[in-house]
């Protein structure tokens, strides 16, 4: 499997664990190089919601990592950042 794609599935997958998190606004990926970074838009960038997210990364692939990016504002991303299409509710 080529790194990138390998890549993009651990930034779909956290994705998807981060979904019912209360708070969660959006997610943004790129890829620097040969790393995927993250950036997670919170509405509350309180310590649990923070760790809930670096939980979410252990939990879903804790042999990749990604370099998570937290945030409060969409405006902060990189603008070639690519918006996750998050899951919808079941």
């Amino acid at each position: 499997m080529r790194p990138d794609t390998e890549a993009h599935l651990a930034l779909h997958r956290l994705a998807q664990a981060l979904a019912s998190l209360p708070v969660l606004d959006s997610v943004y990926g790129m890829m620097v190089g040969t790393t995927m970074h993250v950036w997670v838009v919170l509405h509350d960038l309180s310590r649990p919601y923070e760790e809930a997210v670096f939980d979410a990364q252990i939990d879903t692939d804790p042999d990749f990592w990604l370099v998570i990016h937290l945030t409060d504002s969409p405006d902060t991303v990189p603008a070639n950042a690519e918006k996750v299409d998050m899951p919808t509710a079941v």
